[in-house]
């Protein structure tokens, strides 16, 4: 079943909980963050340049590294695993076609999901909308200077007393996972705006740990083909060097060059993002950051995870 992003094709608009939104704004929203597709190789000329010179891919070996790929997973013991060319392809991408290092991925990916459930396992609105209800994490209408796509997180948005750490963190893996259907996000890859504004020390305290710190870099890095391009750190608190410390061990040296500091400096920010496609708390011309339309696909797709839910390793992991 294809991945669903046109609204007109809701049955039960209410379940969607926009009966006070535009649906012809909320659609340009969707349509703004994502442009799903089962075919890999449906992306504009101008991507497909990308995708030769900084993936070293073609059309025939793009084709072809699926069919080996495929042929890898397949011979995994154990493993029931997606094989559709958009799931494989999102591999295949993130390793820049280098078909053995994606195999690894795949096998790490389902790894992570069997051996930590309660991180990895789906968060659907219709099951979990407390925590789609913080509207701490979305991905964003748009996109920076290179095309790349984005993503926002507003930590001090998140309630550990209405909702559990984990399960934040399993909204964030199954929004990335539906979000990876789109073949030019695969390739351009996307960038995450982190704004630290109104973040107490009491909330760091009990958000950042170093076991959320291995989980988080982990999955970015290694268990998910996602391509993170730049992560750029808005209103950092002046104890912001504590919370970094956590995560610095973890991080990989070419994630590190590509984490930038702005501070308070929204003209900072606007170098490398155009404001008309951020938000007015970050000096942009959008609505303030909302959740609305990464909540109404996820939910618009929630046929697609009942699906995803069969995958897996079918014995103890290796």
């Amino acid at each position: 079943m294809a991945t669903n992003s046109q609204l007109t094709l809701i049955a039960d608009v209410a379940a969607l909980r926009i009966e006070d939104y535009n649906l012809t704004e909320l659609q340009a929203d969707i349509d703004g963050i994502v442009r799903p597709s089962p075919d890999p190789s449906n992306i504009k000329n101008e991507f497909r340049k990308v995708a030769e010179k900084e993936l070293h891919e073609t059309p025939e070996a793009l084709a072809e590294n699926i069919r080996k790929l495929r042929i890898l997973v397949e011979g995994v013991e154990g493993l029931h695993a997606r094989m559709d060319d958009i799931f494989l392809s999102a591999f295949l991408r993130g390793r820049k076609h280098n078909v053995e290092k994606a195999f690894q991925c795949v096998k790490q990916y389902y790894d992570f999901k069997a051996k930590y459930p309660d991180y990895y396992s789906y968060c659907v609105p219709s099951e979990c909308s407390v925590v789609y209800d913080l509207g701490h994490f979305a991905s964003i209408p748009g996109e920076d200077r290179l095309g790349r796509k984005m993503c926002g997180l507003i930590p001090a948005k998140i309630d550990l007393d209405k909702s559990p750490l984990d399960e934040s963190f399993r909204m964030g893996t199954t929004i990335f996972e539906i979000m990876m259907e789109d073949p030019t996000l695969q390739v351009m890859g996307t960038i995450v705006i982190i704004d630290l504004a109104e973040l107490t020390i009491m909330q760091q305290a009990r958000l950042i740990s170093p076991s959320l710190a291995w989980h988080l870099t982990n999955i970015i890095q290694d268990k998910i083909p996602l391509r993170v391009k730049a992560v750029h750190v808005i209103n950092q608190p002046f104890y912001f060097n504590a919370i970094y410390a956590v995560f610095r061990p973890f991080l990989k040296k070419k994630l590190r060059k590509r984490i930038f500091l702005h501070g308070r400096d929204m003209q900072s920010l606007h170098k490398h993002i155009d404001p008309v496609y951020l938000p007015v708390e970050w000096g942009g011309s959008r609505p303030t950051f909302n959740n609305r339309a990464t909540r109404t696909y996820v939910r618009m797709n929630e046929h697609k995870f009942k699906e995803w839910k069969q995958y897996g390793y079918k014995s103890e992991v290796n």
